[in-house]
């Protein structure tokens, strides 16, 4: 009996020196898993969208953002919640009948932070060699620059009937015109 109980404490300690062995490369994986998406979330911030709720989809973060949903043939897991991660990086977006994300990966809010401060801060027209001046502040420029329209036209009549006939009087004008 003693062999046998000595054998069965052996078998025991094996196997559970092997599920130690087996949990310690499971957790170098997931390490190794977590260090690949944060190099993804890095390496391709311009490709960031964050979870809208109201819109059970994704709004794209960058120049020109955009309400998109994950593609069907990607996979996405969901917390215990049923819910989808707040962040994630996609690889490309397809137009369908409606845009989509395909090839997505989950990232976590701390790594997605300090790359949003950056890009509050980035100006697209200097990085594209332009004068640095925002876009804006040119649209501004010129629209102060337009004459300004006066309130009221002078001989646009205001009641109903003279400017359906003024409109009457002005297609016969140009149709006399071709």
């Amino acid at each position: 009996m003693c062999g046998r109980a000595s054998a069965f404490y052996t078998l025991n300690f094996l196997s559970s020196s092997l599920n130690v062995r087996t949990n310690e490369r499971y957790k170098e994986r997931q390490r190794g898993y977590k260090n690949l998406r944060k190099a993804l979330c890095v390496g391709y911030a311009n490709k960031l969208a964050e979870r809208m709720v109201q819109h059970n989809g994704y709004r794209t973060i960058g120049f020109k953002p955009q309400l998109v949903q994950v593609h069907p043939s990607s996979t996405l897991k969901t917390d215990e919640d049923g819910m989808f991660p707040n962040y994630i990086v996609y690889h490309e977006l397809i137009a369908t009948s409606r845009p989509f994300m395909r090839n997505v990966c989950a990232v976590e809010m701390a790594w997605v932070s300090p790359i949003l401060k950056k890009l509050e801060k980035l100006d697209i027209d200097k990085l594209s060699g332009g004068s640095g001046r925002s876009i804006r502040e040119e649209s501004e420029k010129k629209v102060s620059s337009l004459p300004k329209k006066e309130e009221a036209v002078a001989g646009v009549p205001d009641d109903r009937e003279s400017r359906i006939q003024a409109a009457r009087d002005r297609f016969l004008a140009r149709k006399g015109k071709k």
